[in-house]
Formats: C-alpha cells, sequence, structure tokens
C-alpha cells in the first residue's frame, strides 16, 4: 500500500515551548528571520476568564496542493508518499507558490533567494526516523504518521477523535489535523491583531545594528526605543566598553544584540 504522511496536532497540549520551531531550525539550518514552523499565541476571553492558547503552524502538505500545479519549473513537486517537497537547485524565486499557497506556509530564504517551507523532514523519514519536531514535542502534541496505515497511531487518533482542518473550503485536502481546534487557529482574521510570538517586545539585531551603525561612525542618530516605550542605550551611553555587555530595562541584552554594536 502507498503511505500517505499527514500531521495530527492537539491543540490542547501545546505549552508554547517552541521546541518544535527550534528543532525545525537547527535540523533544517533555517536562518534568522524565517521559520518553516512557527507557534502563534493568542489570548482569548475577557477579564477575570482570560486563557493564552497556543497554534503550531506548517505547511499542510495538501493532497491537491496549488503551490504544486503553479510552480512553472516543477520547483515544487509532491512525493509518491504525499509529501510536498521543493528543490532549491532549480527555483527561480518568483515565489508564484507563495501566493497559491492559502496557509502563508512558504517563504523565500533570504540567502539563496529561493522557496522554502516545512519538508515533513523528509531526509529523516527515508531513514525510518521521526520528523524533528515530533521527537522534541515533551507534550506529545505532535503525532506524524502515514495516514493510510491503519495501524498507525496517527491514523488510530483520527478514527475516534474529533479533528478540523485550516481552510477546507480551498479544496486543497489538508494533512495537517488539529484536535481541539478553534476559530481563533484556523481562521487568522477571527484572531486578535498583534504579535505573534509570545516575546513580544523582542529586540532584533537588525533594528540595533541600525541605530549603532551612527554611533560607531561617530554620527548621531535617533533614539531607539522597544514597543513598551524602554530606551535603548548604547555601550558608551551606559559607561561600558564597546565589548561589555549591553543593559536594556535594567536587563542583558542577548547576545544578538551585542554583535550588532561589535560589527
Amino acid at each position: 500500500m502507498t503511505q500517505n504522511y499527514g500531521f495530527l496536532i492537539d491543540q490542547s497540549k501545546c505549552i508554547g515551548c517552541h521546541a518544535c520551531s527550534t528543532a525545525c531550525k537547527s535540523e533544517n539550518q533555517v536562518p534568522l528571520g524565517v521559520n518553516r514552523t512557527w507557534v502563534k499565541y493568542v489570548e482569548t476571553g475577557a477579564y477575570p476568564d482570560v486563557r493564552r492558547r497556543f497554534q503550531v503552524t506548517r505547511c499542510n502538505h495538501c493532497a491537491n496542493p496549488p503551490c504544486v500545479r503553479i510552480c512553472p519549473v516543477t520547483a515544487m513537486y509532491q512525493r509518491d508518499d504525499g509529501i510536498v517537497e521543493f528543490d532549491p537547485s532549480i527555483c527561480i524565486g518568483c515565489k508564484s507558490c507563495m501566493q497559491a499557497c492559502p496557509y502563508d506556509s512558504i517563504y523565500l530564504d533570504p540567502e539563496t533567494n529561493t522557496a522554502a517551507k516545512c519538508t515533513f523532514c523528509a531526509h529523516r523519514l527515508d531513514v525510518g526516523l521521526e520528523p524533528a519536531c515530533v521527537v522534541v514535542c515533551p507534550e506529545h502534541a505532535i503525532l506524524a504518521g502515514d495516514l493510510n496505515d491503519p495501524a498507525s497511531e496517527i491514523s488510530r487518533k483520527l478514527s475516534t477523535a474529533q479533528v478540523t482542518v485550516r481552510k477546507p473550503e480551498q479544496g486543497t485536502g489538508p494533512k495537517l489535523f488539529y484536535i481541539n481546534g478553534n476559530d481563533w487557529s484556523l481562521h487568522p482574521s477571527a484572531a486578535p491583531a498583534g504579535e505573534s510570538y509570545v516575546w513580544a517586545d523582542k529586540i532584533t539585531e537588525q533594528n540595533v545594528a541600525a541605530y549603532a551603525l551612527p554611533v560607531i561612525s561617530g554620527g548621531s542618530g535617533d533614539q531607539l526605543k522597544s514597543k513598551s516605550g524602554t530606551p535603548l542605550r548604547t555601550p558608551q551611553e551606559q559607561g561600558r566598553p564597546m565589548n561589555g555587555p549591553i543593559q536594556i530595562g535594567g536587563r542583558v541584552a542577548e547576545q544578538m544584540v551585542q554583535t550588532a554594536y561589535n560589527a
């Protein structure tokens, strides 16, 4: 019997630890600034009954993938086992697949300018290993397996659990199933506007570097502030050497921020 791989994610088990997205980046050497798997958080309810919920998102490995149909050079293709893969060596970076995907699951690699996305860790499956995200999830919230095998764990769960998918009206046949899926997770427009990550007040190397550059060159720059209004001071303004730690709101910043000043 031909294999047909799919994902099953139990929303009620996800704790937003980002182990899956971190493992994915490490396993697939995903550059900074882009993700193949990401965790969205949404706060639901009203005070005092407020909850923070998490949703894991990635390529749906559709049975009828529009990204494959639209690709003019067949860089996007579907394997016999149902996994939607891509070949960066022939991708021309036209972004047609990105526009065709209704799940916003494809990005342009900033280093190669070619399309990239979740590959179901096909290189691991081919040698008998599970996808990296499945292995590291501490709550066993992510399952991956052969949908055509009635004895597989994912098939057994799908036969008894009530599941939902994102945008079934698109006719893509998504194979990323959710247990305890809600409107806020299945329909992005139903979620409140705002950051997609728990560390909403994050500071990137890029925006700190943009401020640091005129300081290093002897010029003057406008005072950069975080989203919470906290001023970001250079090492000189803090009375520290250039290679010393940077204080942001009384806290030592991440090494990536220091790197911007040392560049």
